[in-house]
């Protein structure tokens, strides 16, 4: 099976999703997943493409360039890995999230996801957003992390606590399935 991955940057605006989405159906490809988000005023897409027709992709990316570029986007194509993420390894990881709030300041991500990254933690989604209160620019980081079952809980959670506490941030840190718990009531 071909697959590729296809990333789609520049100013949000209506429309995007379709003009990509037609040209790939005019390849014959189908899209298997994507994930797409606004930051500010910028759009943001990834997505996993099954290419059955061989098509080159040097082709399909100038045909999305050439039709993004009057929008003010461009493409981004590569080949998918050829290995596929298999259930067993994820049994080896835990869940959890992990969030932050604190002043918004140079070097904040890159601390956290630094020491998240010391103990072999994956993260799977970020989003981080600041807002402007008393002011001061405060952001909060809500991190979503495989966490290595030979992690153990206490470390994690001490570790992202001496780094938050060095940044000025409130840190939590829980189960994925607590937070999900906490959050529904």
């Amino acid at each position: 099976m071909e697959k590729f991955v296809l990333s789609v940057i520049g100013q949000d605006k209506p429309g995007i999703l379709s003009c990509v989405s037609t040209i790939l159906f005019q390849y014959g490809c189908n899209i298997q997943d994507v994930s797409q988000t606004i930051l500010q005023t910028e759009f943001a897409s990834i997505f996993i493409v099954h290419n059955p027709g061989g098509h080159v992709l040097e082709e399909i990316a100038r045909t999305l360039n050439q039709t993004l570029e009057s929008m003010g986007l461009s493409a981004h194509l590569r080949p998918m890995a050829s290995h596929e993420i298999d259930s067993p390894a994820s049994a080896n990881h835990e869940p959890f999230v992990i969030t932050t709030q604190g002043p918004d300041q140079p070097g904040t991500i890159s601390a956290v996801t630094t020491a998240m990254a010391c103990l072999h933690c994956n993260v799977v989604h970020f989003r981080a957003i600041t807002t402007h209160e008393e002011d001061q620019d405060t952001m909060i980081m809500i991190f979503e992390v495989d966490v290595p079952r030979a992690v153990d809980h206490r470390s994690l959670r001490k570790r992202m606590q001496e780094v938050g506490a060095g940044w000025g941030l409130d840190v939590s840190v829980q189960h994925r399935e607590i937070f999900e718990t906490i959050h529904r009531i």
